[in-house]
């Protein structure tokens, strides 16, 4: 489920987005929230009156994930405080209950501030939730989650060289979901992520490195990277390996998925402010 965006980070670049997932009985699956690589490791939102459509698959040799097809919209129109909604759909569903399958709807929403806004320096933040799913103990992971992030500046010194570094923390409400292999309960952890600055190439817009985490054994439990390619400033591919820190829970017996994302932003306001 990542997004590099321009104006926040100072990247001119586009959002690029991401799934995570519960894959009840043979996977995982999830929503997209503005996210980092496999985990929705920023503080980053979408701005007011962008739509951001994703199409994210992961995948390997012998496992294969549903298709997370997504919208997720800026919805404030602040510069002290910003707002995005958004919502998922998993084909083909994950989830089954009673021998039927359940409806793949899942709902992801936060607010925040850009850094910079209040004082220099300001790190940028966020707060809100993902996976809310509807139908209980099936699909309702319903995780809250907090994030810092800050990127280095050409000032800082041999510090510049870091990119943009991003830690959180994340809880998720039905503990049930959040079991590993052997029956334990790991609904809280970390979240961090990293973005490189951007690198100028021949013929597309430009690249970025990532790469981020989100702890625990449980089926979200994971850590990645890979590189952004991004064609234009608003159309962005995103490919590179996920492994997984408990596979079992996870439903990866491989322990590890490739995925390979397409993101587009699309400015409903015309470009006007």
């Amino acid at each position: 489920m990542g997004k590099i965006k321009r104006g926040y980070y100072r990247l001119a670049s586009a959002a690029v987005g991401f799934i995570l997932g519960l894959f009840s009985m043979m996977g995982t699956a999830q929503s997209t929230p503005s996210t980092t690589f496999w985990a929705p490791s920023t503080p980053y939102l979408q701005p007011f009156g962008v739509l951001h459509i994703t199409y994210d698959t992961y995948f390997n040799h012998k496992t294969l994930f549903p298709i997370t097809t997504g919208l997720t919209i800026g919805l404030l129109p602040l510069k002290e405080l910003n707002w995005e909604f958004g919502f998922d759909l998993l084909l083909p569903s994950p989830w089954e209950k009673d021998g039927k399958k359940v409806f793949p709807l899942l709902l992801n929403t936060k607010i925040g501030t850009p850094e910079d806004t209040f004082f220099t320096g300001q790190p940028g933040w966020s707060f809100g939730i993902f996976n809310l799913g509807f139908e209980s103990k099936v699909n309702n992971q319903n995780i809250l989650y907090f994030m810092l992030g800050k990127t280095m500046l050409e000032d800082w010194g041999a510090l510049k060289y870091l990119g943009i570094i991003q830690v959180g923390a994340y809880y998720g409400l039905e503990k049930t979901l959040f079991l590993s292999s052997d029956g334990k309960e790991n609904n809280f952890g970390f979240l961090a992520g990293w973005f490189s600055y951007p690198i100028d190439v021949p013929i597309i817009d430009k690249i970025i490195f990532t790469a981020d985490i989100m702890s625990g054994e449980h089926s979200l439990g994971a850590w990645g990277g890979g590189v952004y390619f991004f064609i234009t400033p608003t159309i962005g591919l995103l490919t590179g390996p996920v492994f997984f820190f408990d596979k079992e829970a996870a439903g990866v017996p491989e322990g590890w998925l490739w995925t390979l994302q397409l993101d587009v932003d699309i400015d409903l306001k015309g470009g006007k402010e």
